[in-house]
């Protein structure tokens, strides 16, 4: 007797948690379609169904919008997708299993109805390290060199699983596996756009005149007597991944000969 429609999706269900899959990031009845009802259920047709209907972002996700702003400064903002749209901003009906777009609200810049095509998951942005010696490279000696987790923890939080760097920034913050969640890895990108807004005035006058950077340096090493040029350096060894281009070319270029004339 034929299988029906409802235990061929138990049985996809089954076979995704066997796969350790999550089955409510798939659409059942579409690889039903493909992998059995049109197709001959072998293990080739069963696993192209499978990543053809995987569903790349629900309601509930973090998602990556990017945004250009006044005097040219691209910044990245993180919000949750509410709920998904359709072309013209139109809320669906009933569920649909390939929405046009999403609606995100970020925390730091407006609300953004935009297609899921130009959607970034939140963890493309980062790289997760689960090392241990490389986690906890350098720890603390109080602590017999294991760093504890910041995440969501009181008193006597567990030690570190993972070091979480944000690829742009290279910020880094270690956090359990508990802790290893968008919402917390999200914070550790906001801090580098925090950056970002602050030092907006010396990006630009770096954009304007790279050359600032490879000023004088103080015949003193007293932190009062410091020159323009020892203040940009100082500000780009802090926050490279702010420097303008040209302005980082020129500062590399600088450090060269410094440290050569030092040498010397």
């Amino acid at each position: 007797m034929a299988a029906t429609m409802r235990e061929m999706r138990e049985q996809v269900r089954e076979e995704l948690g066997w796969e350790k899959r999550d089955p409510d990031r798939y659409d059942i009845d579409g690889i039903v379609r493909d992998a059995w009802i049109r197709g001959d259920g072998s293990e080739e047709v069963w696993k192209k169904a499978v990543e053809k209907h995987y569903k790349r972002f629900m309601v509930g996700d973090w998602g990556r919008i990017t945004v250009e702003t006044e005097g040219g400064f691209t910044e990245h903002h993180y919000g949750l997708i509410e709920e998904f749209r359709k072309r013209n901003g139109d809320r669906y009906r009933r569920r649909v299993a390939k929405p046009w777009g999403a609606f995100v609200r970020p925390e730091y810049t407006r609300s953004h109805i935009l297609p899921l095509a130009e959607l970034v998951d939140e963890v493309t942005d980062f790289e997760i390290v689960t090392e241990w010696s490389l986690v906890h490279e350098g720890g603390p000696q109080h602590n017999y060199g294991v760093y504890s987790c910041i995440g969501m923890h009181g008193f006597a939080p567990p030690p570190a699983t993972v070091m979480v760097i944000h690829k742009v920034s290279g910020l880094r913050k270690r956090f359990c596996d508990a802790c290893n969640v968008p919402e917390l890895r999200v914070r550790l990108a906001d801090e580098a756009l925090m950056y970002q807004h602050n030092c907006k005035s010396t990006i630009l006058e770096l954009r304007e005149d790279p050359s600032l950077i490879t000023g004088p340096t103080a015949e003193s090493s007293r932190l009062w007597d410091k020159t323009p040029a020892d203040e940009y350096r100082s500000w780009a060894d802090a926050f490279p991944w702010l420097v303008p281009a040209p302005a980082a070319e020129l500062y590399t270029k600088w450090k060269e000969n410094h440290s050569e004339t030092v040498a010397a």
